[in-house]
């Protein structure tokens, strides 16, 4: 375990730059909506401050391609690959420090955003009907919080797999990286499609949502299968093991 922390603290080491310029362009965004909160429209700023949080996953996947490539790029394969580590530990430890980074970079722009746009917030909630709010449950913040999660490590563990495959061939890594990408979510689909029938004996997940219809605000609650979210785990578990054999057993240096 000792050994894991160490791979996970340096490449927390190597991720604080990313971190710190995320943050900087994350807080300039914020104060160029500061300066347009009294000329756009109510609610503008407020919607555009959200813009980060679909830019996060872009940023996972990129950080999945580069992960090993930097390693391969620097010429710190060859130590990494020299440690007395297990392929699952190399590949788990980057995935934890990037993961850890996407919350970080997430809830830094939540909080900043809602920090300066405090009093929309406040009119917004206000806006919420009394039968939803009294309807609320942490199950719905907890299930949010998993897709948003999703949305970052789902990215990031296929961009990796797609990168630890190219290093078969000697050229033309990143068309074979974009290929293997495409083909590995085309199985990602139809496998856990397959896989979730064995599975249909879950209970589903009720979820209450709301949007605003021709009679005002309009509320229904839908069901989310467990099935399906199970064999995407279960997929997905296999291709980060995959990468794991295929970096600790398959790949010389």
């Amino acid at each position: 375990m000792r050994g894991w922390i160490s791979l996970f603290k340096k490449e927390m080491r190597s991720m604080l730059f990313t971190i710190l310029v995320s943050g900087l362009l994350v807080t300039a965004w914020e104060i160029f909506l500061i300066t347009k909160m009294n000329r756009w429209p109510l609610g503008m700023t407020f919607g555009l401050g959200f813009i980060p949080l679909g830019i996060l996953p872009l940023i996972m996947l990129v950080q999945g391609y580069q992960s090993f490539r930097q390693e391969w790029k620097g010429n710190t394969i060859y130590l990494l690959k020299s440690l007395p580590r297990k392929g699952y530990e190399l590949v788990s430890s980057k995935l934890a420090a990037s993961g850890l980074v996407y919350i970080i970079l997430t809830l830094y722009t939540v909080g900043l955003h809602l920090f300066f746009h405090r009093q929309h917030f406040s009119t917004l909630m206000g806006e919420v009907p009394k039968s939803l709010a009294e309807s609320y449950s942490p199950r719905m913040i907890v299930i949010a919080v998993l897709i948003y999660l999703a949305i970052g490590i789902i990215p990031y563990i296929m961009s990796q797999f797609s990168y630890l495959v190219s290093c078969y061939f000697s050229k033309f890594r990143w068309l074979v990286s974009i290929v293997v990408f495409g083909l590995s979510h085309y199985l990602l689909m139809r496998v856990s499609g397959f896989i979730a029938r064995l599975f249909n004996w879950l209970p589903d997940l009720p979820l209450d949502v709301m949007w605003s219809g021709p009679y005002g605000q309009e509320t229904a609650t839908i069901y989310l299968g467990s099935g399906p979210i199970v064999a995407l785990v279960i997929v997905l578990l296999g291709f980060f093991l995959t990468g794991s054999w295929i970096l600790e057993k398959q790949l010389d240096v």
